[in-house]
């Protein structure tokens, strides 16, 4: 296998220490006693003109003085010293470095700043740099630490099957040094990425046979290509990557021309591209932990629901009632297990799942071990768990991690622990906990929605080679390409006709600018019509009283052109009017990190109340389209209400899926593109009124 091109950073032969000192507590001497720990396998050099030597070890003045050099510099300097430091760095041909320092600098009032002036020596020399700004890295499976939070030889420090990729230090220190639960093959505090970003520490975890499960903590992507391929990776290598997104704060783009555009804000192109490549967004970390907890666990989900045994019945309704607001479906036990289960239990406890367990106490192992190997054994079961706190203060407490432990060496299931309550256990039962095979989680609803998350990975289903729509023939292709490259705007008819040509349903349509044209319009298309200004340069008809809706004759079409060309000019497009259905809206707006994206979303008046939306990264087929109309809250409008009959849901489908095609085509192109209405109805899907806004010439 070739080596992978971080090698030299994340497992160096031999390291120095710019910076080191031998006063016990700077962080000069916690780190050097971090990379000289007893696991690590190369060299390593202090480096500070004022020791000769330090904890043993011989302390050079400068790096280029170490005999035969070094692959990794870690600079533990402040950030006056940092640039120094760095270009000393490269003069010494060191391959790699981490950098704690902020790289902000006090009086820095020039051009370029201090940040600017470390990432150009950095990439001038082709160093590879963790930081700036962070805490560094500690890579478990080969002993580099590469941090300055003191680190202990104990079970905190062997090696697990997540990796950690995190742009918040304080997520850093909590997650890889506070719960020895938390298995880590690499934890990385990414910083300021001058030179090494989180999707190439992403890359290099994908290469790690050890890892089964990724955990990135964003607060954004400074590399959108490399960042999609490296998701695109984990995908194709059915690697699950957990993600907190910060920064979700909804900003309306100023420029915005259509609801499309105002609608996107700060976190659509996360929506689209996490859902894209099944990335699981979770909000906290007590989720990201959980989360990736499951999803690396040896045992995989089986199909089915949850089953689990309480101690408890007003526990087991408080799980019931947290299960169905989060949508975390119960198994349906069979008859079988329902027997097995009468014959366990106590005169009084019903035999469903969850079940209820806890009686007199009476040979209480045995029967909660028979209890969740019957229900492990359900084939609607999924896994299966015990729900109850433990405390390790008495024989309960150890005696329930050998219960589930004894169930867990029965099954191919997974078998876990939930604590009813989120405390902290103290730490003889965090030593308890962490060597079991059976995984134990901190609180219900968090258990929950790691459960769910893994569930969703389970049953998601992805686009295949037969749903996405075909696009246009080139001749077609090539006629928009030129038009949208001229510069003139486009009115709603060429918007509409642009729809056309992608196989998107419109209405019959004509343009006019007379009576006689109106009436001739009107004529062909059939009555009853829709009436709408085409002046140029209105962009909402609605807002200056340009469109009259259900014109059922030739009189009242005359009346209301009459009204319309006086106050707003001569020109106008007639349209058949649309059959009853729901109101949807989408369309296309264009992300600047990664390019465009399809939206989905309530129609009319809804989309700006609810801002109930959809975000969509192209290519989608159908099978993602279908994903993000059954996401939303209105979707269920769809199924008819009210005695509505219901909306053809699969014209809908091929709509998004066809926009998505035209996005792929032409979102090169293309500013915005808004569709509102999309009318859903029971014979098809209709974009009644369109904008398309073409991306301004150099």
């Amino acid at each position: 296998m070739l080596e992978h091109r971080l090698r030299p950073l994340l497992e160096p032969r031999s390291m120095a220490l710019v910076g080191a000192s031998g006063r016990a507590g700077a962080f000069g001497h916690s780190t050097l006693l971090n990379l000289a720990n007893p696991g690590y396998k190369g060299t390593v050099h202090p480096v500070n003109p004022g020791y000769d030597e330090i904890e043993g070890m011989t302390c050079y003045p400068t790096l280029e003085a170490i005999p035969g050099g070094v692959e990794h510099a870690v600079l533990s300097v402040a950030n006056a010293g940092i640039e120094a430091a760095l270009t000393d760095a490269a003069r010494a041909g060191v391959k790699a470095v981490t950098m704690f320092g902020s790289a902000y600098l006090e009086g820095d009032t020039g051009e370029p700043k201090l940040r600017e002036r470390l990432k150009t020596i950095a990439s001038e020399a082709g160093l590879l740099v963790c930081g700036a700004n962070c805490m560094g890295f500690v890579n478990v499976e080969s002993s580099v630490r590469a941090t300055w939070m003191g680190v202990e030889d104990n079970m905190w420090f062997e090696p697990g099957n997540i990796t950690l990729i995190t742009h918040s230090g304080t997520c850093f220190l909590t997650l890889q040094f506070d719960d020895p639960r938390h298995r880590h093959n690499l934890c990385v505090s990414a910083g300021q990425e001058l030179t090494v970003t989180a999707a190439d520490y992403l890359d290099y975890a994908l290469d790690q046979e050890s890892t089964r499960a990724i955990a990135l903590f964003l607060e954004t992507v400074r590399d959108p290509e490399v960042f999609r391929a490296v998701l695109d990776k984990a995908f194709a290598r059915d690697v699950p990557v957990v993600a907190i997104k910060v920064g979700r704060t909804e900003k309306s783009a100023t420029l915005a021309q259509s609801h499309s555009g105002a609608l996107a804000g700060d976190d659509a192109a996360y929506e689209a591209l996490f859902d894209h490549y099944g990335v699981l967004r979770v909000e906290t970390w007590d989720e990201l932990a959980a989360t990736s907890r499951l999803l690396s666990h040896h045992k995989k989900l089986a199909p089915g629901g949850l089953s689990g045994i309480m101690d408890s019945g007003g526990a087991r309704g408080m799980l019931i009632d947290l299960a169905d607001r989060m949508n975390v479906p119960f198994s349906d036990i069979g008859p079988q297990t329902t027997a097995r289960l009468a014959d366990l239990l106590e005169y009084g406890l019903e035999p469903v799942n969850p079940t209820d367990v806890w009686g007199t106490g009476l040979d209480w192992e045995n029967v909660f071990a028979g209890c969740m190997e019957a229900l492990a054994d359900d084939e609607d079961s999924a896994m299966t768990s015990i729900f109850s706190d433990l405390a390790f203060t008495d024989d309960v407490g150890w005696g329930l991690i050998e219960v589930a432990e004894r169930v867990e060496a029965s099954t191919d299931k997974p078998v876990y622990i939930c604590q009813h309550w989120s405390r902290s256990l103290n730490p003889i039962a965090l030593r308890r906990a962490a060597t079991s095979p059976v995984p134990v989680f901190d609180g219900t609803e968090t258990f929950l929605t790691a459960l769910k998350m893994g569930m969703q990975r389970r049953d998601r289903r992805d686009d295949g080679p037969d749903d996405f729509s075909a696009a246009p023939e080139a001749a077609v292709l090539e006629h928009w390409q030129a038009r949208l490259s001229d510069g003139a705007p486009l009115d709603e008819n060429e918007s509409m006709d642009l729809l056309d040509a992608f196989g998107i349903g419109t209405p019959a349509r004509g343009l006019a600018s007379s009576d006689e044209e109106v009436v001739c319009a009107a004529a062909a298309i059939g009555y009853p019509v829709v009436l709408k200004t085409a002046e140029p340069g209105i962009l909402h008809k609605s807002d200056v009283g340009g469109v009259a809706l259900s014109l059922a004759d030739e009189q009242a079409l005359l009346d209301a052109y009459k009204d319309m060309a006086s106050r707003l000019g001569p020109r106008v497009l007639i349209a058949a009017m649309a059959g009853k259905g729901v109101e949807l809206a989408s369309g296309i707006v264009v992300d600047p990190q990664f390019g465009p994206l399809v939206m989905v979303a309530a129609g009319g008046v809804l989309i700006e109340l609810l801002k109930d939306r959809r975000f969509l990264l192209p290519p989608a087929g159908r099978v993602s389209a279908r994903r993000a109309l059954d996401s939303l809250a209105s979707r269920v409008m769809l199924d008819g209400v009210r005695g509505a009959a219901p909306s053809d849901v699969e014209a809908v489908v091929e709509t998004v899926a066809r926009l998505s095609t035209l996005a792929s085509c032409l979102g090169d192109r293309i500013a915005e593109l808004d569709v509102n209405p999309l009318i859903a109805g029971p014979d098809g899907c209709l974009a009644v009124d369109a904008l398309v806004v073409a991306k301004p010439t150099a």
